[in-house]
Formats: structure tokens, sequence, C-alpha cells
């Protein structure tokens, strides 16, 4: 008979030996950088694809780390990385300026940016949740809303909803802050609002804190659909260059996204090694929430790529008369196998 310590014993040694393998095919595997602009729910392929070696697998040992915001595409565009997961708008925004970026990837159909308000102050306004959106923006104007940066999609998304109410940018104050620090001044009041993805806007819905002004789940605002987000961004030179890393990078990420739209109890495990400090409901909402905004497979459409042009002139990042005309340049799904 054996023993509990004996096959304890060999569970242990099985699990050290993969760790070991793992460790020995990502010493021999070309090592590139993935930038993301934040920490959240939105990215959980990326996250799998990193922590159940899915990329080692595919013979490529990737490094992510976070540059809020809009930085994540500078960094592409100075080479400080090859790899940033970005937003439609920023990369269009880019190519109008001279600065030739490509989308191989879109992870999610929707922008998974929620506009959350404080129940307190939605209750004060006479809030009224099943209002149109044009009426639901109305409770923006003059408010302190933040974002995690000047330009990023959260920033976007803001100012494309308020303008639905007919309110410029300038009757918003949006400091910006990391997501954590953003949850932090939820708490002591220090803002009235946020516009951020997951599990953060499911966070204050469950605990009954906040009320949504905009709901990503549902495409809001529906105007720019579909929009392609959680774009795999690179400079237009690179994958020519080095065609076998991207489509390495990007069969581990296909492989993850599998995961995600099929089997939910491994992406929960995942999903709540990463946010520890989120109960199972929050997760539970993220997952159910990012599970029907998956772009899998990731193939970019272009029509997705136009409404993020779209959304900028909304938000007012561009002119109307900026507007691409072409969006075949933008876009290079051939890595997709």
């Amino acid at each position: 008979m054996v023993t509990r310590g004996v096959l304890r014993s060999a569970v242990l040694a099985l699990a050290g030996a993969m760790v070991a393998a793992a460790s020995a095919q990502a010493a021999d595997s070309p090592k590139v950088t993935l930038a993301l602009p934040s920490v959240n729910v939105s990215f959980t392929a990326l996250y799998l694809a990193e922590d159940l070696h899915l990329w080692i697998e595919q013979g490529l040992d990737v490094k992510t780390i976070v540059i809020p915001g809009a930085g994540v595409t500078n960094a592409v565009i100075n080479g400080s990385v090859p790899f940033a997961i970005g937003s439609t708008d920023a990369l269009t925004r880019a190519f109008v300026r001279g600065q030739h970026l490509q989308a191989i990837g879109a992870g999610v159909k929707r922008t998974m940016e929620w506009v959350m308000i404080r129940k307190d102050i939605a209750e004060a306004a006479h809030f009224d949740p099943n209002a149109p959106l044009a009426e639901r923006a109305k409770i923006l104007k003059g408010r302190r809303i933040a974002i995690t940066g000047i330009g990023s999609l959260p920033d976007a998304v803001l100012k494309s909803v308020a303008a639905e109410a007919g309110i410029a940018p300038g009757d918003i104050e949006t400091p910006t802050m990391l997501p954590p620090e953003i949850m932090a001044a939820w708490k002591t009041k220090a803002i009235e609002g946020f516009s951020n993805a997951m599990p953060y806007a499911q966070q204050v819905m469950a605990d009954g804190s906040g009320v949504m002004v905009s709901d990503a789940a549902k495409g809001e605002p529906t105007r720019f659909l579909p929009i392609a987000a959680s774009i795999v961004t690179v400079r237009a030179d690179y994958c020519p260059a080095h065609a076998e890393i991207c489509t390495k990078f990007m069969n581990g990420f296909i492989a993850a996204m599998k995961i995600v739209v099929t089997d939910r109890a491994t992406t929960m495990t995942e999903m709540k090694k990463r946010f520890p400090k989120y109960d199972e409901k929050v997760l539970g909402m993220a997952y159910d929430a990012l599970k029907g905004a998956e772009n899998y497979p990731p193939r970019v459409d272009p029509k997705a790529i136009e409404n993020g042009d779209r959304m900028n002139i909304a938000a007012g990042f561009l002119k109307p008369e900026e507007k691409l005309k072409d969006y075949a340049p933008l876009i290079d799904n051939s890595y997709i196998k």
C-alpha cells in the first residue's frame, strides 16, 4: 500500500520536475517583453499564457510588465518593448501622427471599461439607472472621475460617454491613478466616480457602493460596436523581421483564450491567484463579462478599428478630418494560425 506521505512526495517531485522542465525550456527560448497598461481581468488570457507556461510550450519566453495607460503604446513606438496590449483609439492616433503600428490580434470586442459613480452621489442626484445613456451621462458634469491615464482607453470611454450627454471634456475633472489608488480614493470619497475595468467595477457593484453610468458588458456606448480592445500592438516593421516570434506569441495567446471561453474552472482558479483580494462573487461577475466579450479567435476586424477612430473623435482626441480612410495598413492577421 502506498502511504499518504509517499504519495505526497511523489506529487511534489512531479511538480518540481515540471517546474524544472519549464525553466529549462524557458532558458533555451527567445526572450521578449510584453507591456500591459494596467492590471485587470480583461487580460486574463495573457495571464494564463504566462502562468500556465503556454508561451514556453511554444518556445517563447515572455516577460510581462505594466506601463500605465497610453505609455504602453509609446513603449512600442520607441522600441522599448516589442509587444504591448493597447487599444484601437491609441493605435489609430499613433498612425495619424506618422507612427506606424499594427494590430496582430484583438483579445476582446468591447472596451471592457465601466464608468461608475458613487451610490450616494447617484441617490442625491435622483439618478435613473434605467434611463437612456444620454440621460445617465448627465451626472458626470462637474464631477471628479478617476482614470488610469490621460489618453488611455478609460479616458476615451469616459469622454465618449460624456459626449452622449453633450458634456465637454473640460467639464469633468479626471485625476490619474493606478487601480489600487482609485479603489482607495473611492473608499475615502476623494473621487466621485471612475472609469476602469474588471474587477474594480464589479467590486463596487457587488458591495453596493457604486452605480453604473455606462455598462461595458452591453458595449456602451453601443454606437462604437464592435470595437477592438486588448490589441496586441507591434511596430509595423517588427513581425516581418521576427515572423516566428510573432507566430509563437499569438499561438500561446490563442491557446489561453480557448481556456477562457471553454474552461471556467481553470480560468477562475488562475484569476483567484492573480486577484486574491477579490471574492468568488466579484470574480465570477468579471469572468461572465469577459467570456461574453472574448474575441476568439482574435482576428482583427477593420470595422472594429474604425469604430475606435470614431470614439477618438467623440472623445475629442482626434479631429473629424483626421479620421483614417483605410484601416488595412494597421492590421496583420497572418500570425493567427
